[in-house]
């Protein structure tokens, strides 16, 4: 480089009374290792990796603190005990990882792969797209979608109305699948597909999955099952967020956190370990239920008292808990669409719905959602027997605890408090919460002032974007759908 360089000056004064040296040396200091571009082939896995980051840090560990799920023990960690305390700002990184590292590589993506002829990679690429910002309704309400311009002419996009995004969601997922099917071009790239190693079916049924979940969202019950059914059928379609050992940069989140970050700052001391800890007055479980790999999975005593994450994992020892350096997490699953189907059941008909919440509990039965893989956890024993009417009926194991609940509601109480043990650590526990009213009858923090409805819209939006909500909605201002 110097030698060029040396030679690009010389050429430039000898020549500077006939013609400028502009050509000679234009070139001199571009970066042959820089790249200005890529096909879509290479850009795929990079928006799933931006997808994954998304949805598993950092505002989830806010939500599972909101909820009851874990605890804020140290400096900013503590106010996070309290929504009320939350600041724009926590929700800046969030904001720019879901538009800009994701939504807007998903819309170059497919841009790119319609002019290379490969629909199938257009697809799972809308549908990488319709994950994203499904999300980032259900988090923020009213969101920039219609007008997001990725050439960069437009900083100020409008804000559409929440129930207009999860519509354009729904046509985005439809246009996705019927992509998907295509059987012209080169396909999803198998080696660049983290997830479902280039298999066109495979995201197919988690588009439908997609759709039956943002149906839910809008509680719009018969379109939710009809889509369930026809999404994930097995723990092998599940989306799971994948994690190393190798290095910190590839650690599971929570447990970076937890360990390399801020190794004091949250403990696992809440209502969601007492509800599956068997040794504790709140315990969920009886003479058909369980818990014991679940609660030993999930959360211990090692680090805090009473209740620590379990962080056990490759890069500290022992059997990989939920929240281990290489545990992965799913993001949308089997298990989710079947307790979809039974909460639409039990919402139609009690019979009806628990046989489709027993079809669920026959598949926990097996260890699903407990230890990596589904594996169980050590030696620690679970049971999910199935139910029958009798544990719902006034008195029932299912229906003893204060007033009697009908048959029905004790069904669908019992079916949510399910969905919060098994999706924490996940946005979709925070949703069931404010779409159904706490109807699980989670035990929030005592002492704080209304209940956790959305996050903030963040500060550099609000400082950026006119469009911006105002007056901005608190973080316990329900959000349109709800």
């Amino acid at each position: 480089m110097k030698k060029l360089f040396i030679k690009s000056i010389s050429l430039c004064f000898i020549a500077t009374t006939i013609f400028s040296c502009t050509d000679y040396v234009s070139d001199s200091n571009v970066d042959p290792d820089l790249l200005t571009d890529s096909d879509a082939r290479n850009l795929f896995q990079g928006i799933l990796l931006a997808d994954q980051f998304f949805h598993t840090t950092p505002n989830t560990r806010d939500v599972m603190i909101w909820l009851n799920q874990a605890n804020g023990e140290n400096r900013q960690y503590v106010a996070l005990n309290d929504w009320n305390l939350s600041t724009a700002s926590t929700f800046d990184d969030s904001w720019n990882n879901g538009y800009v590292n994701c939504i807007t590589n998903a819309k170059i993506t497919i841009l790119k792969a319609e002019k290379e002829l490969n629909p199938r990679l257009v697809g799972a690429a809308q549908v990488i797209e319709a994950h994203c910002m499904g999300t980032i309704t259900s988090l923020w309400g009213d969101a920039p979608y219609s007008e997001l311009d990725i050439t960069g002419n437009n900083l100020t996009p409008k804000y559409d109305k929440q129930v207009d995004i999860y519509n354009s969601l729904q046509v985005l997922l439809d246009k996705a699948i019927v992509n998907l099917k295509a059987t012209t071009g080169k396909g999803i790239p198998a080696d660049k597909d983290i997830y479902y190693a280039g298999s066109a079916s495979k995201w197919i049924k988690l588009a439908y999955s997609l759709k039956a979940r943002y149906y839910l969202h809008v509680k719009n019950y018969t379109s939710a099952k009809a889509n369930a059914l026809l999404g994930m059928s097995s723990a092998s379609d599940d989306l799971v967020a994948q994690f190393g050992n190798s290095s910190y940069q590839d650690f599971n989140p929570f447990y970076s956190f937890l360990v390399y970050d801020r190794d004091d700052y949250m403990s696992g001391d809440s209502y969601g370990a007492r509800l599956i800890d068997p040794s504790n007055a709140l315990y969920r479980g009886n003479s058909k239920t369980d818990e014991h790999a679940r609660f030993a999975f999930c959360y211990n005593q090692e680090y805090f008292s009473p209740y620590s994450l379990n962080i056990y994992g490759g890069d500290y020892g022992g059997t990989n808990g939920k929240f281990g350096s290489d545990s992965d997490m799913p993001m949308v699953s089997y298990g989710e669409m079947l307790l979809i189907i039974a909460e639409v059941d039990a919402r139609s008909g009690f019979a009806t719905g628990l046989t489709s919440y027993n079809t669920y509990r026959n598949l926990l039965n097996t260890g699903y959602s407990i230890g990596i893989d589904n594996s169980g956890y050590e030696s620690e024993t679970f049971k999910y027997e199935p139910y029958d009417a009798a544990d719902f009926a006034a008195g029932g194991m299912e229906n003893n605890s204060g007033a009697a609940l009908t048959d029905q509601n004790a069904l669908l109480r019992e079916i949510l408090q399910e969905k919060y043990v098994y999706l924490m650590g996940t946005y979709e526990s925070f949703t069931d919460f404010r779409r159904t009213n706490n109807a699980a009858q989670i035990q929030l923090k005592a002492g704080k002032a209304g209940t956790p409805q959305r996050f903030l819209y963040p500060q550099v939006e609000i400082n950026a974007n006119p469009n911006t909500p105002n007056p901005v909605p608190s973080i316990v201002t329900k959000t349109p759908v709800n």
